[in-house]
């Protein structure tokens, strides 16, 4: 697969000195966008990543170049036209790339509310740290060090982390803590080009500022300089002895060092326990922006708008040609009226000011809040820039639990114990092939023995981290298929492998609709006292406690539901998913035969 890439590179680099040299690349500066948006999506290796973006430079540098052998696309306002491979340097490449940003963080900022849950509850170290990383971020980023100093060795912590009951930062607030998330985000974001550092660091950067920031502003904010040190103390004592100072002031001395002995151990442990609870909180961070970076910051796929811009409102026209099941559609914004997603839609216009009607509502398109509609099992986002405006469908409340769900049935089967985890082995040796060619040994079964000694809960936290590092992998390769079954063949484990690519692909293809609902898989909604709900064979017991939700059956201790849990019996699994109140379930039942 690499000898492929490195292929594809060399023709890119062709191409782009064909650019530079100002002769027409073979396929003209169409077939250059497609070569380049096909190595963007590919997960290149570092060598080759490193070389790509020296060469994607110098083609940016043309950007300001005309391109006399481009035609000029004329906009046909009284109907709609397909533009299927815009020009970096048209208006509506650079209107679909702001766009496609605008999702991207609409979505982060939907996914970080969802999070919180997770960051706001006990002592809220994650977001006492976050709070403490940005304050020194700002300030080191004011320093002539900063751009320079990869390795932070220059770094002073001058922010201690604040206190749990810090009046000034009111991190009980969910909107406060949920802004200083996305706050953390976009700093992230944007920190491997401020530093100039390739992209794939910054995780590594940020773990080495979150290391400083917690041994550091952990002793700013518990040395304090209150009380006298124990060496200042033991050299006053040795003075009390050489000068011959009575019984009692030397015994007050030793009590005073015993004293600030005592409170300096007591400290120490403090100190250590919360480090250990701010490292845990770090690496809790970390994961969370390695989900939402976009590769190669983090695993994240930035949302891809079509290469299309649908010119024009005429009616006639858009009933036809708009293909009803797009989850997107972009459209330059001219007053009238379309038809998609079985639903009316009508562009009015006011001075500059511009509204969408949607089913006989009228709402304003802002360029600084997107308007999200709730649409059935969807929102209806409209992201507006300009004189374009961008209509999507994104899933929510009970389609989300849908998603869930699905993601919940694939986990069923990874936490499966037979065979030695046979399934989780698999999804281990899958993940590990799309990178490369892997070593079957590595995971034989008696490489399972740490999944049998897991508890439940972080055994499923594994396989759900493993999973969603695969579909990153998997939406960055078209055989997956095939390499799954070539690891099934590898391991002796065939039928699972068939399995696996059946669920996977039920998985990945999973697009919630109005008929997605979860009355047509099971669920219940949270009320003051306890409630239970059976699934297969089994009853299980809800109960509700501030926040949290327990599940428990007879004679089996209790387990929390965050938003997907797996409760595994002898003839399959029962899968709950929570959003908000709402708890959805399904049971998954497994075939004897596998």
């Amino acid at each position: 697969m690499e000898a492929g890439l490195v292929e594809l590179l060399d023709l890119f680099e062709y191409k782009v000195a064909d650019l530079l040299e100002g002769r027409n690349p073979k396929g003209g500066r169409s077939s250059v966008v497609r070569l380049r948006q096909q190595l963007l999506q590919s997960n290149l290796p570092p060598t080759l990543a490193r070389r790509f973006r020296q060469i994607d430079a110098e083609y940016r540098s043309l950007r300001g170049q005309p391109e006399e052998h481009l035609p000029a696309i004329e906009a046909d306002l009284g109907g709609i036209v397909v533009e299927d491979e815009p020009s970096l340097d048209t208006p509506e490449r650079a209107v679909l790339e702001q766009l496609a940003e605008a999702v991207y963080w609409q979505r982060t900022a939907r996914e970080i509310t969802r999070q919180m849950r997770h960051f706001n509850i006990g002592k809220r170290e994650a977001l006492r740290l976050t709070y403490a990383v940005l304050q020194n971020l700002e300030s080191y980023a004011a320093t002539p060090y900063f751009k320079q100093d990869y390795n932070l060795s220059h770094l002073e912590i001058v922010h201690p982390i604040p206190a749990y009951s810090d009046p000034l930062v009111r991190l009980e607030d969910t909107e406060v803590g949920r802004n200083l998330i996305l706050e953390l985000v976009r700093e992230a974001h944007t920190l491997s080009e401020r530093l100039q550092l390739p992209s794939e660091e910054t995780l590594p950067y940020l773990r080495r500022f979150l290391r400083r920031v917690i041994d550091k502003g952990l002793a700013l904010r518990y040395g304090g300089g209150k009380g006298i040190s124990q060496e200042v103390l033991r050299r006053s004592l040795e003075e009390a002895r050489r000068h011959n100072l009575t019984s009692t002031q030397i015994r007050q001395l030793e009590q005073r060092l015993r004293e600030q002995s005592l409170e300096d151990r007591r400290l120490a442990m403090v100190m250590e326990q919360d480090r250990q609870a701010f490292s845990a909180a770090a690496e809790k961070l970390l994961e969370l922006l390695q989900k939402l970076l976009p590769y190669p910051k983090g695993e994240a796929q930035p949302p891809t708008l079509p290469a299309q811009i649908w010119l024009g409102l005429d009616p006639k026209l858009s009933l036809q040609q708009i293909p009803n099941d797009l989850p997107g559609l972009t459209l330059r914004l001219v007053p009238g009226s379309f038809k998609a997603w079985d639903a009316e839609f009508t562009v009015t216009q006011t001075g500059g000011e511009f509204s969408l009607v949607v089913n006989g509502s009228e709402y304003p398109l802002s360029e600084v809040e997107p308007l999200a509609v709730p649409w059935g099992s969807f929102e209806l986002w409209a992201i507006r820039r300009g004189q374009y405006a961008h209509l999507r469908l994104e899933t929510r409340g009970e389609a989300l639990l849908s998603s869930l769900l699905a993601e919940g049935r694939v986990l069923a089967y990874l936490l499966r114990p037979d065979k030695a985890f046979a399934y989780l082995r698999l999804l281990r040796a899958f993940s590990a092939r799309l990178k490369g060619p892997i070593t079957y040994h590595d995971f034989t079964p008696d490489k399972a023995t740490r999944y049998q000694e897991a508890s439940p809960e972080a055994l499923q936290d594994f396989a759900r981290k493993g999973l969603e590092v695969v579909r990153s992998r998997m939406e960055r390769s078209s055989d997956w298929p095939a390499l799954m079954r070539e690891v099934g063949l590898g391991l002796a484990l065939e039928k699972e492998a068939e399995r696996m690519v059946q669920e996977l692909t039920s998985w990945l293809s999973q697009r919630p609709n109005n008929q997605t609902q979860t009355h047509s898989l099971g669920s219940t909604t949270l009320g003051d006292g306890p409630s239970s709900l059976k699934v297969g064979s089994l009853v299980l017991s809800l109960r509700q406690e501030g926040e949290a939700v327990y599940v428990s059956a007879p004679g089996v201790m209790a387990r929390r539901l965050s938003d997907l849990l797996v409760w595994h019996l002898p003839e399959g699994s029962a899968v709950l998913a929570r959003e908000g109140p709402c708890i959805a379930h399904t049971f998954v039942a497994f075939d004897s035969h596998v």
